[in-house]
């Protein structure tokens, strides 16, 4: 039984090969160049004092509240929304920091607060359950497998859509605003190359989220 199960979901995954082949190296090109790049230091903006020097009096950027975090798991920033309102995180002593990474960084978080879809609470549960839902039918019904594994598809893709749209669309304002400093090719390449390597990192990780699906599909296919 056990060798008839390995078989069948050899059989299933093999049209999937060239996704596995994509992630493996996606996520090689993550640990080995990508995340280690998010470390550096640009540089320097021709007449920037720090990105301190940019916010308000209350602590905003264009609006937008901005603070640091004790740790810089997130590679440099984040931007993070709930019901009552939203805020720009900076990894620690980002602030004194006058280097193209650095206001690449908040330019983008920005951006997001500038130009993200909206996401309220009942559309990520929307999402959620529906992938839910389709693991439910799969599980349940053996016939169903099918439209359980499609709904589950149908919920990833949605999610990962979206995402990449928002991260390309904060990635559009930050040229933005850095093209009307006026940067020689230089400095504008590094800014360039900087939100190309976040991009990078979220393929990746959404490439092996993919991954995941097509195994777990491929296993309630073959019980």
């Amino acid at each position: 039984m056990h060798k008839i199960v390995s078989a069948c979901l050899g059989a299933w995954l093999g049209p999937w090969s060239p996704l596995l082949a994509l992630t493996i190296a996606l996520v090689a090109l993550r640990q080995l160049v990508l995340q280690p790049r998010l470390g550096r230091v640009g540089s320097p903006v021709p007449g920037l004092a720090s990105l301190r020097a940019l916010l308000d009096a209350e602590g905003r950027f264009r609006g937008v509240p901005v603070r640091e975090e004790a740790d810089d798991r997130f590679g440099g920033g984040r931007y993070v929304r709930w019901d009552a309102g939203a805020e720009i995180r900076l990894g620690p002593r980002m602030l004194d920091r006058a280097d193209v990474d650095a206001l690449v960084i908040l330019e983008h978080e920005r951006g997001h607060a500038a130009r993200d879809l909206a996401a309220p609470r009942l559309y990520r549960l929307a999402v959620l359950g529906t992938f839910a839902f389709g693991l439910a039918i799969a599980l349940g019904q053996a016939s169903l497998v099918g439209v359980g594994t499609l709904l589950m598809w149908a919920a990833y893709a949605l999610a990962f859509s979206h995402v990449l749209r928002d991260e390309a669309a904060a990635s559009g304002y930050a040229l933005d605003q850095i093209g009307q400093r006026g940067w020689p090719f230089s400095l504008w390449s590094e800014a360039l190359v900087r939100l190309g390597i976040g991009f990078g990192i979220y393929l990746a990780e959404w490439a092996a989220i993919a991954v995941v699906v097509a195994l777990l599909a491929g296993v309630l296919s073959c019980r």
